[in-house]
C-alpha cells in the first residue's frame, strides 16, 4: 500500500474533525453533556440484530460497495464513514499476509489517501493499543508501518477498556464517549481510526425561519419536525435535479491549517467541506440499490449554481448516534473474511505465532475478534459536527477459547433522504448517511443560539 503522506495526528475512524463550539467558545472547552445536546438522542432504537444478512455486491468501487452493503441491512437513521473504515482497514492490511492481505486489498485497493487536518475543525487520528507483554514481539516492520499513519502507540496491561475508551472520547471531541464495555483476556492489540469535524456553514440558516413542518416516514406515518429554511440567491450553493432525484450542495466555511476562516486563498492552502443532500423521487433503498460511482459523478455534472437559479431550501435539523452492529458481517459480505477466522487469519505481519506462544503456549494464531464502527452527527442552523471511529481488536486464538463470544428551485426534505459530507476538491466522502426520522418538533425555534 502506498504510504499515507504526513498522515494526520488528530481525530478521525468518521468521519471528518469537529467541535461544534459554534460561537466564540471552543468545543473542546465545553463538555458534550450540555442539556440541549442530551435532548437530541435518537428517538428510534437501532435494531440490535438486523433481520437480514448483508447482501453481496459485485461493484469494484469501494465507496459504492460499502454503502450498498450497509444499506441492505439497515432500517431507520444511519451514518457511516467510508473514509475512516478505509484507513483502519489499511492499517490492518499492512499487518496481514497472503489471502488475509489479498481479501482486504481486493476491497479497498491501493491508493494515496487524501490528508485532512485543520486545527479544531477537521481531525483525523490513528491509534494502536498494544498489551505490554506483547510489545517486544510486534515486528519492527509493523511499527514502521504504523509510523507512516502517525499512529499513536499506547502500551498498557489493558485489564479494562478505559484507556481505549478515553482515547476515542478525546479524539471524537466527546461525541463518541466509548466503544468497549469490557476487555477480553486474550486481547493482544487494537487498531483505531477516529475522524471528527466541527464546521460552520458558509452562509448560516437563521433561527427565526426554523418552523414546525410535516415529515413523512417510510411507513407512511407523519411527524412534526424542526424544519430549517433558507433561500439562496448568490454564493456557491448548487441545486441538483436528475431523472430520479433532487438535491443540493451546500458549502461549509473554508479553513486554513490553523482552523482560521479563509476567504481568499489558493486552493492548495485551505480545506473546505460540503454537504450533499439527495432527495430521491422514489424510495431511498431503491435509489441506493441502483447507486454507482458514475451516478455520484452525475450529481456534480447536473449541479447548477445561483447564477442561474434561486434555491429555496427546506431541510430538517437532525442529530443522532449510530452503531453499525453488524460491521464484521458487512466486511465479510464485501469479501474480507479470513482475518476474522481464528484458523485462517494471517496477521504475521504484526506478530509471528511463535512469538505469541512465548507469552501463551496454548495460542495457535492471532485474528480480528472485534470490529466496531460508531458515528455521530448534529446538523443545525450554524453548521455540522460529526465523528466516527473504526476499531479492530486483535486476539490470540487458544485451544480454550470460550465458544459463546460473539429557476426557483424549491427542495423540501420532507421524507427520508440521503446525505454526504465530502471534501470540496477531491470529493472524498467522509460521511454518508440516511435520515429516516429527523428531530421531533418541540415548539422551540433554535437549539444552537450563541451563548
Amino acid at each position: 500500500m502506498k504510504k499515507i503522506s504526513t498522515f494526520i495526528i488528530v481525530v478521525i475512524c468518521i468521519g471528518v474533525a469537529v467541535a461544534l463550539g459554534f460561537g466564540t467558545y471552543k468545543y473542546l472547552d465545553k463538555k458534550y453533556t450540555d442539556t440541549n445536546e442530551q435532548d437530541k438522542k435518537p428517538t428510534e432504537k437501532e435494531p440490535e440484530n438486523p433481520s437480514n444478512p448483508p447482501k453481496e455486491y459485485t461493484e469494484t468501487d469501494y465507496n459504492v460497495k460499502l454503502i450498498k452493503t450497509v444499506n441492505s441491512t439497515q432500517d431507520g437513521n444511519y451514518l457511516i464513514s467510508p473514509y475512516s473504515i478505509e484507513i483502519a482497514l489499511n492499517m490492518l492490511k499492512d499487518g496481514a499476509k497472503e489471502d488475509s492481505y489479498k481479501q482486504i486489498e481486493d476491497v479497498i485497493g491501493t491508493r494515496e489517501i487524501p490528508v485532512f487536518n485543520v486545527k479544531d475543525r477537521i481531525s483525523v487520528t490513528n491509534g494502536a493499543f498494544i498489551k505490554e507483554e506483547y510489545k517486544d514481539y510486534v515486528s519492527s516492520s509493523y511499527y514502521d508501518k504504523l509510523a507512516t499513519y502517525d499512529a499513536e502507540l499506547i502500551f498498557d496491561k489493558f485489564t479494562s477498556p478505559d484507556k481505549i475508551n478515553n482515547w476515542v472520547k478525546e479524539h471524537t471531541y466527546g461525541m463518541i464517549p466509548k466503544i468497549l464495555d469490557e476487555m477480553s483476556k486474550d486481547f493482544i492489540l487494537g487498531l483505531a481510526n477516529a475522524v471528527a469535524i466541527d464546521v460552520k456553514w458558509a452562509d448560516e440558516f437563521e433561527c427565526q425561519y426554523t418552523k414546525s413542518n410535516k415529515f413523512t416516514k417510510s411507513d407512511g406515518s407523519t411527524m412534526d419536525v424542526e424544519m430549517m429554511r433558507k433561500v439562496y440567491e448568490r454564493g456557491n450553493t448548487k441545486y441538483i435535479e436528475t431523472e430520479d432525484a433532487k438535491g443540493i450542495i451546500i458549502p461549509y466555511l473554508s479553513y486554513d491549517k490553523n482552523g482560521e476562516v479563509e476567504y481568499n486563498s489558493s486552493e492548495s492552502e485551505f480545506t473546505s467541506l460540503e454537504f450533499v443532500g439527495i432527495l430521491p423521487n422514489g424510495k431511498v433503498n431503491d435509489y441506493i440499490e441502483n447507486l454507482t460511482n458514475e451516478k455520484l459523478k452525475t450529481l456534480d455534472e447536473k449541479a447548477i449554481g445561483t447564477d442561474k437559479v434561486i434555491i429555496d431550501l427546506n431541510i430538517p435539523r437532525f442529530a443522532y448516534s449510530f452503531d453499525l452492529k453488524n460491521f464484521m458481517d458487512v466486511l465479510k459480505a464485501m469479501g474480507i473474511k479470513d482475518v476474522f477466522d481464528e484458523n485462517k487469519a494471517n496477521l504475521t505481519g504484526i506478530m509471528s505465532v511463535d512469538d505469541v506462544k512465548k507469552v501463551d503456549p496454548d495460542a495457535y494464531n492471532i485474528y480480528v475478534s472485534t470490529a466496531i464502527h460508531k458515528t455521530y452527527i448534529d446538523l443545525n442552523e450554524k453548521g455540522t459536527k460529526a465523528a466516527a471511529v473504526t476499531y479492530f481488536g486483535i486476539e490470540k486464538a487458544t485451544s480454550s477459547i470460550d465458544p459463546n463470544k460473539k429557476e426557483r428551485k424549491q427542495i423540501v426534505f420532507d421524507k427520508p433522504f440521503i446525505y454526504m459530507i465530502r471534501d470540496t476538491k477531491s470529493k472524498e466522502i467522509l460521511f454518508f448517511g440516511v435520515v429516516e426520522q429527523p428531530n421531533e418538533w418541540k415548539g422551540s425555534t433554535c437549539s444552537n443560539k450563541e451563548e
